[in-house]
């Protein structure tokens, strides 16, 4: 199934995936730096998890929101 236009402006799950992506990111930093890691090694892994959280969190996302999307079929039976 395809993600309609309307699944796809909705804020929320972009907002979730960049809270949890942040707050990974935070944990990170913070586990990092009390562990006394460089500080320019620790901005690396903090971005690096940041990205990479935030893309599989956005890649599951628009697979659930593509599998649970209702509007094209609504709209073909209507």
């Amino acid at each position: 199934m395809k993600l309609c236009t309307d699944c796809r402006k909705t804020p929320w799950p972009y907002v979730i995936a960049l809270f949890i992506a942040g707050f990974t990111a935070f944990l990170t930093w913070l586990t990092l730096a009390s562990a006394g890691i460089n500080p320019n090694e620790n901005r690396w892994w903090t971005a690096g998890m940041f990205v990479g959280v935030f893309g599989l969190i956005m890649t599951y996302m628009l697979s659930c929101m593509r599998r649970h999307c209702r509007h094209d079929n609504h709209h073909a039976h209507g």
